[in-house]
């Protein structure tokens, strides 16, 4: 079969974001510390600039560059925090949907996850402290924000109430946001509602591009910071120097306000066309993916696939029982391709 469509893969919008980082590579200037071994956790200059980015762009308050820790992209920052909180045959709580990378980087560590129902608002409190109860857990992951693959955003009073069940259970958060800048209006994170008991994974691929693998784990003060940039070192020596010195001076020069507001207002119509073709049943929530909740998906992902359309399949992005397609609406750059792709799959029903 030979996808030629591809709305399966969550990519931004790269052309501009290319044709930037050509002219900043032929401009940037190169410095001499910048060869040497890098700093463990990541350049102080590099950790102010995510920082004022999450202020900008996240709904964070307030960060503290000192409790960041550089990371290569997103993942590897889920990664560095489920070592920190976890063990082998330890209990990890997490939504009933939720990414399947972190899912399956939690089975493969023998950690045994535990579903907490969700609502239309996303993780439910009440099931929360129900399933913490039930199983001991010590830690929760969650996606407050344009959730994957749902699209769902936590309102404020959930995400308080989240952080309030995490407090009265001794609960460690693990908040999975990679897509917050997406909103213009972006939801306080987790990390601020209870900042000493919560590791933030982040990260701006999904803004420039996942290939800069740019991402950081903001950490619940110095001595977690200190031993997450402890398990970096051992595995790497740190991090390259030259791509997050170039994000950062992007962040600090208005380039990634630029790119980003591109990409939103593309969003914007992207998220409009998905709902007229694909119907009432689709859920958008202005981000680059929708939600397609139907009874065969992988059926209908087959048929997609035979006409010519790549989709991902809800138990490729989630758990098994998932009943769904995620949509991509910014892999394909072009926007009269991305209509016809939608165009095959309304079709299809």
């Amino acid at each position: 079969m030979n996808n030629h469509y591809d709305l399966a893969v969550n990519l931004p919008l790269r052309a501009t974001a290319t044709a930037r980082l050509t002219e900043a590579f032929g401009r940037f200037l190169i410095e001499a510390r910048m060869l040497g071994y890098p700093l463990p956790g990541g350049d102080p200059a590099v950790l102010a600039a995510l920082g004022e980015w999450m202020t900008r762009h996240g709904g964070h308050r307030h960060v503290a560059p000192r409790h960041l820790v550089l990371t290569l992209g997103a993942r590897h920052a889920l990664s560095l925090a489920l070592d920190a909180t976890c063990r082998p045959g330890d209990m990890l709580l997490m939504e009933a949907l939720t990414y399947h990378g972190f899912h399956r980087a939690a089975t493969a560590r023998g950690i045994k996850a535990v579903s907490v129902a969700m609502d239309e608002h996303g993780m439910r409190a009440d099931a929360l402290e129900e399933a913490a109860q039930a199983s001991g857990a010590r830690t929760v992951y969650v996606q407050p924000t344009l959730h994957n693959p749902t699209t769902i955003t936590m309102p404020p009073q959930r995400r308080e109430a989240i952080a309030a069940v995490a407090t009265k259970r001794g609960l460690t958060i693990i908040e999975g946001d990679v897509y917050a800048p997406l909103l213009r209006d972006a939801a306080v994170p987790l990390a601020d509602l209870v900042p000493e008991r919560c590791y933030h994974a982040g990260g701006i691929g999904k803004v420039l591009g996942p290939g800069l693998r740019i991402g950081w784990l903001r950490c619940p003060g110095m001595v977690a910071r200190e031993g997450a940039a402890a398990v970096l070192a051992d595995a790497t020596d740190g991090l390259p120097a030259f791509l997050p010195a170039i994000v950062a001076s992007w962040i600090t020069d208005g380039t990634a306000d630029a790119l980003l507001e591109e990409l939103r207002t593309a969003l914007d119509g992207r998220n409009a066309i998905a709902r007229t073709m694909l119907g009432a049943g689709l859920v958008t929530g202005g981000g680059m993916h929708a939600w397609l909740p139907c009874e065969s998906p992988q059926a209908w992902a087959t048929r997609a696939a035979e006409a010519g359309v790549g989709v991902t399949v809800g138990s490729d992005v989630a758990q098994a029982h998932a009943r769904g397609l995620r949509i991509s609406l910014t892999a394909e750059e072009d926007g009269g391709r991305l209509e016809e792709a939608l165009r095959i799959v309304a079709g299809l029903r």
